[in-house]
């Protein structure tokens, strides 16, 4: 009994509104991966002249359930197009080379765009929070 009073008064209030169908200010969606880079990080700007940093981390999907004769699929990969704004991610990712295994952890963000004839597009945006670096590739010549 104890414990479910310090529990209360430890919990912030909107604790309690778990299942709540209102937005609640702390509602996000994130993701981590952890895959490798592609390519060379690419610095760009803005229309309005702020500099940010494109780069594209590679995972490998899961394996599907084995198929009627009890073979698996060959293993396939995602392509993941992070975006980095701020002086400083994009002075530390510009240093990363294509082959580097990366730790991301970004904000998601789906947006729909209705078109004309009915259809629409599904557009995926993945902002960058943080990054570690879990290796490096090995120089050309290193077995």
């Amino acid at each position: 009994m104890a414990f479910r009073s310090a529990l209360r008064t430890a919990l912030p209030q909107n604790v309690s509104r778990s299942f709540s169908t209102s937005a609640v200010q702390n509602d996000i969606a994130r993701m981590q991966l952890l895959g490798r880079l592609v390519a060379d990080p690419e610095q760009r700007t803005t229309r309005t002249g702020k500099d940010y940093v494109k780069y594209t981390v590679a995972t490998t999907d899961p394996l599907g359930p084995p198929n009627e004769s009890g073979e698996r699929g060959e293993p396939t990969s995602s392509f993941h197009s992070i975006f980095a704004f701020g002086e400083g991610p994009v002075s530390r990712l510009t240093k990363l080379t294509k082959g580097t295994q990366v730790l991301v952890d970004a904000d998601f963000k789906v947006q729909y765009e209705p078109s004309e004839s009915g259809g629409g597009q599904t557009n995926y945006l993945v902002q960058h929070r943080s990054l570690t670096v879990v290796s490096r590739p090995k120089p050309a010549g290193e077995a």
